[in-house]
């Protein structure tokens, strides 16, 4: 048993652990075997279900973090939609329109003074890149388990929810 911050005992922050990825981070406080599942729903879907999958974790983190979407997230999710719709090309959404939005937040979490407002924005920049590479959508889920991080402390309680809630909109696209 592991005494949290409050005092009390939790058998489950014995399972967090600072993991090693391949992806844009070096290590991060999750579940091991609720990332490696979350891994294996996402190597069974397609591009255009990753992006869908995008759409519902991006709306999930708005309502979770009581956070009313600037312009640039109200254009990337715009964006993405035109996409999942097959509206590309001449005259319609392009990778580098999402390209462009995604910058745009990323310097925003640049700017961004807030850790969680940080977070927020760097999560949104990866769901507007999932148009063009499907692996955007896996790293915006763990940059929502680091914002879980910054949100609650050492509670694998919230990771675990977090990473359950991942797994089930994943498998519903």
């Amino acid at each position: 048993m592991v005494e949290n911050c409050n005092g009390k005992t939790n058998e489950n922050l014995k399972v967090i652990k600072k993991i090693k990825y391949a992806g844009i981070f070096k290590k991060i406080d999750d579940i091991p075997d609720l990332r490696v599942e979350l891994k294996n729903v996402f190597e069974s879907k397609n591009h255009k279900e990753m992006v869908k999958y995008s759409l519902l974790l991006g709306q999930h983190i708005l309502e979770k973090t009581n956070t009313e979407p600037c312009s640039e997230i109200k254009e990337g999710f715009d964006i993405i939609k035109k996409w999942q719709n097959g509206e590309t090309g001449k005259g319609f959404a392009k990778f580098q329109e999402a390209r462009n939005i995604a910058d745009k937040l990323l310097r925003l979490a640049h700017d961004e003074k807030d850790p969680i407002k940080e977070k927020i924005y760097r999560i949104m920049a990866q769901i507007t890149n999932t148009p063009h590479v499907k692996n955007h959508a896996l790293w915006a889920s763990d940059y929502a388990i680091k914002l879980i991080n910054k949100m609650y402390p050492n509670n694998s309680d919230e990771i675990k929810k977090e990473r359950e809630i991942q797994i089930e909109l994943m498998k519903s696209v």
